[in-house]
């Protein structure tokens, strides 16, 4: 018997419908359906009353439910208990879905907070936040998708929009703004990256490619060559300019064209509030993060 069995069983005695309880554990329905068989056969007793769109507990699982309770707190208590513990040695654990917010935020927060050791870390995906927040794999993420649980808190944290490096001689560089879509004949250069929000905006960099024939680069010391000594436009993020200086003879213009704008979210245990109140209350210049 595992905990996640009891987890499982649990959703599913709640939600009273295998669909529902799956897409609330991000889970397929036969994924949850042969979990809860095997539980039953574990205990050598059916636990529901089934019926073609319902589900409802019957006697032996309103006792299993009472016993699954019970040791899931007590695993809980224990991970908490453990997880206290480690936090003694003043260790904060972030996990970003992206390069732009963690090498804004962190050298703040680790400059606010010296006696704190700060470990940052880019999550491959936004897949299992929750879990990574559950098992106290990181103290926060910060990510574009939301995770989904009551005992996660989650608060905007920052605003990321993509915009376009100009150099101070180029034509476009007087403008207030700029919409590719109704510019023609324009020398584009990206330097390639990956993430979150590199995967929201790709349709957009992929239709750049197709109309203005734009380059990427994979290495970024060719393209800083470019940047500090060519006449092509390139593209910084609102993130971006806070640590990457294109240099005095660039001017960095906001985008109009649609979809290129995001929020990044901070999410965190409940029982995490007071630790991380204290530590952002301490930060100037991060983003108004309100702790709740």
């Amino acid at each position: 018997m595992e905990l996640t069995q009891l987890r499982y069983f649990k959703t599913a005695a709640e939600c009273n419908n295998l669909s529902e309880a799956a897409e609330k554990l991000h889970i397929s329905q036969p994924a949850l359906s042969l979990s809860v068989k095997k539980l039953e056969e574990e205990l050598g007793v059916p636990l529901f009353e089934r019926s073609k769109n319902k589900i409802c507990l019957n006697n032996a699982g309103k006792l299993a439910l009472t016993y699954a309770e019970a040791i899931l707190a007590k695993a809980d208590e224990m991970k908490n208990t453990f997880y206290q513990f480690i936090r003694k040695d003043n260790i904060l654990s972030l996990g970003f879905c992206d390069p732009g917010p963690m090498r804004f935020s962190v050298p703040l927060l680790q400059k606010a907070n010296p006696d704190i050791n700060i470990t940052s870390a880019l999550l491959p995906d936004e897949n299992n936040l929750e879990q990574l927040l559950l098992a106290h794999r990181y103290d926060a993420v910060i990510s574009i998708k939301k995770p989904k649980n009551e005992n996660i808190i989650i608060v905007p944290f920052a605003e990321e929009e993509l915009m376009l490096s100009v150099p101070v001689g180029h034509p476009l560089a007087t403008r207030k703004s700029v919409c590719l879509h109704h510019e023609q004949n324009l020398q584009l250069i990206n330097y390639s990256g990956d993430g979150a929000y590199v995967r929201q905006i790709q349709p957009f960099i992929d239709w750049l490619s197709d109309k203005f024939g734009m380059k990427t680069y994979d290495d970024y010391f060719v393209f800083r060559q470019l940047l500090e000594n060519g006449n092509q436009l390139c593209f910084t993020t609102r993130l971006v300019c806070n640590y990457r200086n294109d240099g005095a003879n660039r001017v960095i213009i906001p985008l109009e064209d649609e979809g290129l704008k995001t929020t990044y979210y901070l999410s965190y245990l409940k029982s995490s509030r007071k630790y991380l109140s204290t530590l952002l209350a301490r930060t100037e210049g991060l983003p108004a993060v309100k702790i709740r």
